[in-house]
């Protein structure tokens, strides 16, 4: 068990080493926040990855691009994709976990507005020269649930 103590893996890296990999995980998590399409966000996940979203257990890379697939069929525009509040832990030269708060927003092509926000950590892992998510676990609270075109008759 490592407790508060440095990560025996890490010791081993250079400090600038931990710096770049600090920052090519933290890019690779903003890439992946900010995509536009399904194939893209599915592009960032390892092929043997396992995501936890609140309640929902997503065991294989298969039953994840259901719902992720599901999600960009409705999506209209994103309007907001922020993290907040990032820790990023590494812990060899091939592995990091990224944790932050998040922000994001969206509207659906019904013209619904979704507000998020929540906590969400990824254990990234290196795939050749590409950072990918192995495991992901997200907790989120809908803030809203709008439809602006109802609110302009009111």
């Amino acid at each position: 068990m490592w407790g508060i103590s440095q990560n025996p893996d890490q010791s081993n890296l250079l400090e600038s080493q931990v710096a770049q990999i600090e920052a090519e995980v933290k890019q690779a998590a903003i890439d992946h926040l900010n995509t536009k399409d399904a194939e893209t966000a599915l592009s960032y996940y390892a092929d043997e990855v396992i995501a936890v979203s609140n309640d929902k257990l997503f065991p294989s890379k298969e039953v994840l691009a259901e719902d992720v697939r599901a999600y960009y069929e409705i999506l209209e525009e994103v309007n907001l994709a922020a993290w907040d509040d990032i820790h990023i832990c590494v812990i060899n030269a091939n592995a990091a976990v990224f944790t932050a708060k998040f922000h994001y927003s969206f509207t659906s092509k019904d013209n619904t507005s979704t507000d998020l926000q929540g906590i969400w950590t990824a254990l990234y892992v290196r795939d050749k020269d590409r950072w990918k998510i192995r495991v992901r676990h997200e907790s989120f609270t809908s803030k809203e649930n709008r439809n602006p075109e109802s609110e302009k008759s009111e």
